[in-house]
């Protein structure tokens, strides 16, 4: 372990860099906000499986030059979820993202393709210290791990504070510092070994959308801050209104479902389903019924809800989130999920409400321009219907048939009505997200048995479909995992067997998502990226330009599989990200 100390080291410094071409590279900081005007680099290393350097780039300009040069130079760099320290190294040490990403392996991704398991799943994980523990030492995993907390314990800082403030020079933090390269370093070829040969044509793909994310992280969203200031303001009042009226009708504390449910017995209603100890069972599925029906004390506690979730988890956050300039650069982890599907933190923009424009409509096109929304036209059922080859399926999307009343129809007879096709739109999903009569039940309000009627239905009106579960069950059962089309391997919980199916078709509809990110990128279209949002891309064009470039992002992303058209539609909007939703 090496620390430049002085500028008098760089020199013995920059003769390691030269006689090591393959460097692993990492960055400590003084927090996760890249873009915050306090952000700074403190250090930067760079190490091979024996030996690492330590660089206070925070100490002065010419040890940030040279730790600069040793990643133009290095002609390969290792790193453990590349992303971050490459946006690190473009902002603090001037190394453009683009450049360092193309020689660069993440350590993140191998392990993901390895086994997509998080460790409460029962995977490796994808923490450096999980693959530590796993794959190297666990004593060192768990000691690594560890002294983060226990120098913050012996400088009395807490963790953020230690990361912000603990000395350049201090012992333990260099040594941290230098062992999460050394152990980035001899992680990489374990990794490596471990892709199945299926996956590794993966291994390029998944850098590559890596990179296009980062490039719209980078970019970051333009925000209304007026607007969001005023809709904070706003929600704040409709949440004391509601919860006021809470109060008035028996619930003092909206938050306390033994309470709401109390008040909602007294008032004569009767509350069907239990939680796991008894209580009874206040949920969003039994509110919304009740609201539907007039009752005023379910539409305030629900209201109330609503209104303080939106003020805290997005008005507000996205006002704390926002840099110097107005935008907030949304970290979008391309690889997330078990089956590959992309997720949005900081903040988390997959989990607002669908179809709404309120939340939506903080968000900004640059001046000038318009947003654009382009969304695959159902793609998971589509992706289903190539996937199985069930040929009244693929025969509805090619004659652009009903496929949720064709369902309906197969349960209840031709003469199927409006709401009886919500029901077969519910258990079309259904079946592509893994749930059975029961969840169809829930969410339409029906009895079981009428669910059912609608499960069996959907199984005779799509044989295709029932026989690639039952096959895919088979695989899972016999492997332990179902290898898609793209050559991903997914590990199938014993217990959970009728998850293949899911984890196939949700698999293969990200990796749909990812050809097309990297074919708008190929085509130059990568500037007017802002956001990958479940089957959604957000762009913002000149207004101009707007239409046609909704168009080539709508031909670039659809593609033909297995006969069947996965096609995409653009959307042309206003200013504001919301103007796409209003009414």
């Amino acid at each position: 372990m090496h620390v430049v100390e002085r500028e008098e080291d760089l020199a013995a410094f920059a003769d390691f860099v030269r006689s090591h071409p393959v460097l692993a590279f990492d960055t400590e900081t003084t927090g996760l906000d890249i873009f915050a005007s306090n952000f700074r680099c403190r250090l930067a290393q760079f190490g091979t499986t024996r030996e690492a350097w330590v660089v206070p780039v925070e100490a002065g300009p010419r040890f940030g030059w040279y730790a600069a040069q040793a990643l133009r130079t290095a002609s390969r760099i290792i790193a453990h979820n590349l992303t971050f320290d490459a946006l690190v190294a473009e902002r603090c040490l001037g190394v453009p993202l683009e450049e360092l990403c193309a020689k660069s392996t993440d350590t993140r991704i191998l392990s993901h393709l390895g086994d997509p398991r998080a460790a409460h799943e029962g995977g490796t994980g994808h923490r450096l210290e999980e693959l530590t523990a796993a794959f190297i030492d666990k004593e060192v995993a768990e000691r690594v791990k560890g002294s983060v907390r226990a120098m913050a314990k012996e400088l009395k800082m807490t963790k953020a504070e230690f990361f912000r403030l603990v000395p350049l020079d201090h012992e333990g933090y260099v040594r941290y510092a230098g062992m999460d390269v050394i152990l980035t370093a001899r992680l990489d070829p374990l990794l490596s070994t471990r892709v199945p040969l299926s996956a590794r044509k993966l291994i390029r793909y998944e850098h590559d959308i890596a990179r296009v994310c980062a490039v719209m992280e980078r970019r970051g969203f333009l925000l209304d801050v007026e607007y969001t200031r005023g809709l904070s303001l706003r929600l704040g009042d409709d949440e004391a209104r509601y919860t006021a009226e809470a109060a008035v009708l028996g619930v003092g504390n909206i938050n306390a479902p033994q309470q709401v449910a109390d008040a909602l017995i007294r008032r004569g209603v009767t509350i069907p389903d239990t939680t796991k100890t008894g209580k009874p069972k206040v949920d969003k599925f039994l509110l919304d019924a009740l609201v539907s029906n007039g009752d005023p004390l379910a539409a305030a506690v629900q209201r109330a809800k609503r209104a303080g979730k939106w003020r805290e988890t997005y008005a507000d956050k996205f006002l704390e989130l926002i840099d110097a300039d107005g935008r907030i650069h949304c970290g979008i982890n391309s690889l997330a999920a078990r089956t590959a599907r992309m997720s949005i933190v900081r903040p988390s923009l997959q989990t607002l409400p669908s179809k709404e424009s309120l939340i939506r409509s903080c968000f900004l096109a640059e001046p000038g321009e318009v947003i654009i929304s382009t969304d695959y036209d159902g793609m998971e059922l589509r992706v289903l219907a190539a996937l199985s080859g069930d040929v009244a399926m693929k025969r509805a999307f090619a004659e652009g048939a009903d496929l949720h009343l064709m369902t309906a129809q197969a349960a209840f007879g031709p003469q199927a009505t409006p709401k009886q096709r919500g029901y077969g739109k519910t258990a079309n999903f259904a079946y592509v997200f893994g749930g059975g009569a029961a969840v169809i039940a829930k969410q339409c309000g029906i009895p079981l048995d009428t669910a059912k009627r609608v499960v069996d239905a959907f199984a005779r009106a799509y044989p295709g479909v029932t026989r690639l579960a039952k096959a895919l069950q088979a695989q899972a059962r016999m492997r332990g995992h179902v290898t898609t089309v793209t050559g991903r391997v997914l590990p199938v919980d014993r217990g959970r067997i009728y998850s293949a199916l899911n984890y196939y078709v949700q698999s293969s509809a990200r990796d749909v998502l990812g050809r097309g990110l990297l074919a708008m990128d190929a085509a130059g279209l990568t500037p007017y990226l802002r956001l990958p949002v479940h089957d959604e891309v957000i762009g913002s064009a000149p207004l101009a330009d707007a239409a046609d470039i909704g168009k080539e992002f709508a031909r670039l992303m659809a593609m033909n599989m297995r006969g069947v058209d996965i096609s995409a539609s653009p959307d042309v909007g206003g200013t504001s990200w919301g103007s796409l939703y209003e009414q």
